[in-house]
């Protein structure tokens, strides 16, 4: 604490960086109470597939999304969203674990979800394979918030046997108010 000459405190000013990991950190709670809001709207069968959540996802933007395999260069990206005025595709890499391979698309989704938020979606066809780190980090927030999500609600589905766990009712707005609004 710093005192002036009157003896009163002196407020210090935040710096840039300061100000930028608070922006930061308020970005990430932005984008993760939409995506979160986003998974109960959609409210896919459990366990999550990616296939139904691009699914229905691309209804509810009325723009499909296509979900296309492929054999990558192992020194490439993993995924690639490619953007087109009437339907975006995902190409994701063949030759690894089906777990990863839902990560990707996950990811991708959320390149998709980052772009639905900004309002920004690219005009013409779009190959995107570079990202800015902001723009990566954006992805991978959605991405994990929606896997983390998709699984706490399979759990609770599990636990308290719910049919209907996306479902507004009594019972789940008592059994699903741990904190994830």
């Amino acid at each position: 604490m710093f005192r002036n000459q009157d003896g009163r405190v002196l407020k210090r000013s935040p710096s840039a960086r300061e100000t930028s990991a608070r922006e930061n950190r308020l970005r990430d709670a932005r984008l993760r109470s939409h995506s979160r809001r986003l998974i109960r709207r959609l409210a896919p069968q459990l366990p999550l597939s990616v296939t139904t959540l691009c699914e229905l996802l691309g209804e509810d933007r009325g723009t499909p999304i296509s979900l296309l395999e492929w054999d990558l260069p192992a020194d490439g990206p993993f995924g690639v969203l490619i953007s087109r005025q009437d339907e975006d595709v995902i190409a994701y890499q063949a030759k690894t674990t089906k777990a990863h391979q839902a990560h990707i698309i996950l990811h991708e989704v959320g390149h998709i979800i980052a772009y639905d938020i900004a309002g920004e979606r690219p005009a013409g066809m779009q190959l995107r394979t570079c990202y800015s780190d902001r723009d990566e980090r954006d992805a991978e927030i959605i991405a994990s918030t929606i896997m983390n999500q998709a699984i706490s609600m399979s759990r609770r589905a599990r636990r308290y046997g719910l049919d209907q766990p996306w479902q507004p009712s009594v019972y789940n707005s008592l059994v699903l108010t741990d904190g994830l609004t």
